[in-house]
């Protein structure tokens, strides 16, 4: 039992007589992952604390603006849809549409009895139009993406609207943002649909946002364990380089190295 005691007390005292700088020391590559993964994580590894609680916040930050401002995108995409549904009538834009007369720049699948046609092909609207004058009463339209973004933007669709009227159009200038008017209801929906972008756009700042903390949290960690146990210097070289893509554009790219 004195010899099992005796042992135990060498080896405390051989722990506790360890360089300092073992103790201290530090995997640059660990930190750097940990940093990588979760922002703050490196800096923690690397004993300074406030800066892992700066990029902890900033991490929370960034993520709760990401979420929030994608919920409101997704509340406006039901809200301008279901705008749209009770407003705009498949029925209605049939009734006076005609791929030969009016400005046709989109595609659109409608559907009569659940055979489908393409009424911006002349052929496929004349044969739609016979099935409707044959008795066929069911009319639906495909209603992707492209159908809600098209009957806000552009004056084939305008028909559409319940509140159209002939002579009433100003199509605006849509490639200096100015969004074309058909009808009060058209233009109340397509604001609302720019309102919906908008938070999406301002949720993917916040992505962007959250990679860069990433990024920069990673190098910053590895910078403070390089100090923290060796005091040494990190190499950081910025690079560039000319670039010729696909398209002939020409143009440059460029990148970090990093020596430790």
């Amino acid at each position: 039992m004195k010899r099992f005691i005796l042992t135990l007390l060498i080896v405390f005292s051989l722990l506790q007589a360890q360089p300092p700088e073992k103790i201290r020391s530090r995997s640059i590559p660990l930190g750097i992952a940990m940093s990588a993964l979760v922002p703050g994580a490196g800096q923690w590894y690397a004993e300074s604390k406030v800066m892992a609680a700066v990029y902890l916040t900033l991490e929370a930050a960034f993520i709760t603006g990401n979420i929030h401002f994608d919920r409101l995108g997704n509340r406006g995409v039901e809200e301008y849809e279901d705008y749209a549904d009770l407003h705009w009538n498949v029925t209605d834009w049939i009734g006076v549409y005609d791929p030969v007369t009016d400005p046709t720049t989109h595609t659109s699948t409608v559907y009569v009895d659940n055979r489908s046609y393409s009424p911006q092909i002349e052929s496929s609207y004349q044969a739609m139009m016979t099935d409707i004058a044959n008795g066929y009463t069911h009319i639906t339209i495909q209603k992707d993406y492209h159908f809600y973004e098209n009957i806000g933007k552009y004056e084939q669709f305008k028909a559409g609207w319940d509140d159209w009227t002939p002579g009433g159009e100003d199509p605006g200038d849509p490639l200096n943002g100015i969004t074309p008017k058909y009808s009060d209801n058209q233009y109340t929906y397509s604001g609302m649909r720019r309102t919906a972008n908008n938070f999406y756009r301002i949720g993917g700042y916040f992505g962007t946002a959250l990679f860069f903390n990433h990024f920069i949290s990673a190098i910053d960690a590895g910078f403070r364990i390089k100090k923290l146990h060796e005091n040494g210097e990190i190499g950081c070289k910025l690079y560039t380089a000319p670039m010729i893509g696909s398209s002939e554009a020409i143009g440059f790219q460029a990148g970090i190295a990093l020596s430790f």
